[in-house]
């Protein structure tokens, strides 16, 4: 397994078909900053299938049609194996997963989630508040239309550092209002680090692939209040350690 992050990564030719399909669009390009947005980066498993999965993350790192990241390159590797047994329905086998979408709750690049607040400022400086504003929908929009179209969907979008929770959580809430009792099949990752072993963080938020293993997929199911709540199982839920 891969563990940890490199924010500049080649793809594993190995382990998809043909190139991403990524559209890597500037927002604001200053004296000192480029700053750039995707929406979506659509990925085809080197395996059989025919259905999708999609992600949904916090924010891109580097992945596009070109280059991959190390967080990138982790989830292709974790799906690209061809079977999976949820660990809270060992029961069932999911061979069928085909076409990867990655999705982000912000479509901003940056490998460091704390400098994502002052990207905000600056499109609010160098655009308005109103570009922003229209930058954060368009992503959502796509991100559900996503959603809506794929079969098995995975949050994955962990606990920013120094990012404004209110957006944070209305951006989060979006996605959840989303799966509300859905009939779709909905994960998160269970996750190691060097602290804990995981499926939930403290804060009950989905854990993000980076910088831990990818042990395996819990099914869970997001209920009225927006809590994502696994399926039972032996497993218990360990704290994130900070």
């Amino acid at each position: 397994m891969i563990v940890g992050v490199k924010y500049l990564a080649k793809y594993t030719a190995r382990y998809i078909k043909g190139k991403p399909v990524c559209k890597r669009d500037e927002v604001v390009q200053t004296n000192d900053k480029k700053i750039e947005k995707r929406e979506i980066l659509e990925i085809v498993l080197n395996k059989p299938g025919n259905k999708t999965a999609s992600v949904i993350m916090m924010n891109p790192s580097e992945a596009d049609s070109d280059k991959s990241d190390g967080t990138v390159n982790k989830v292709i590797e974790f799906f690209v194996k061809p079977s999976h047994n949820p660990l809270n329905e060992r029961d069932r086998e999911i061979t069928d997963i085909k076409h990867l979408n990655i999705l982000n709750l912000l479509p901003i690049y940056n490998p460091k989630s704390k400098g994502l607040n002052n990207d905000l400022d600056i499109i609010i400086s160098e655009k308005s508040d109103k570009k922003l504003q229209s930058l954060l929908e368009s992503n959502m929009q796509l991100a559900i239309k996503t959603i809506k179209a794929s079969d098995y969907v995975v949050l994955a979008w962990g606990m920013p550092d120094e990012f404004p929770l209110p957006l944070y959580y209305k951006l989060a809430g979006k996605v959840l209002e989303e799966v509300i009792d859905s009939t779709k099949e909905i994960f998160v990752f269970r996750v190691k680090n060097s602290k804990a072993e995981y499926h939930l963080t403290k804060r009950l938020n989905p854990p993000h692939p980076s910088y831990c293993n990818l042990l395996g997929l819990v099914r869970v199911d997001v209920d009225a209040c927006l809590r994502i709540v696994p399926r039972a199982f032996d497993l218990s839920i360990e704290d994130e350690v900070e």
